[in-house]
C-alpha cells in the first residue's frame, strides 16, 4: 500500500469513527476502536517517514558528491556508494 493510499485509509476511518457516540459504546468496542486508531496512527506515521525518507538520501548523496575528489578519489567507489543510498541501505 503506498503511502497516498495510508493516509487515505486513516482519513476515511477517522470520517466514521468521528459519527460515532463513544460515550455509548461498551468497553470491549471502544478497545477494539482504540486499537485500530492506533494502527491507523502507526500507518500515518510510517507513510509520512517514507515520503521523508527520499529528502533524506537525496541529502546523503548531495554530500558524497560534495565530498568527492574528482582527480583523486576513485569515482567507482563513490557510484557503489550513491547506489547504496539509492537503494535504502544508507
Amino acid at each position: 500500500m503506498s503511502a497516498d493510499q495510508r493516509i487515505a485509509s486513516a482519513r476515511e476511518y477517522l470520517a466514521v469513527a468521528q459519527q460515532r457516540d463513544v460515550l455509548h459504546l461498551p468497553p470491549s468496542a471502544l478497545l477494539r476502536e482504540c486499537a485500530e486508531s492506533r494502527r491507523q496512527l502507526a500507518a500515518v506515521l510510517a507513510a509520512i517517514a517514507d515520503q521523508q525518507d527520499p529528502a533524506g538520501r537525496l541529502a546523503q548523496i548531495r554530500q558524497v558528491l560534495a565530498h568527492f575528489d574528482w582527480e583523486f578519489h576513485d569515482r567507482q567507489l563513490a557510484l557503489e556508494e550513491i547506489e547504496r543510498i539509492a537503494g535504502g541501505e544508507s
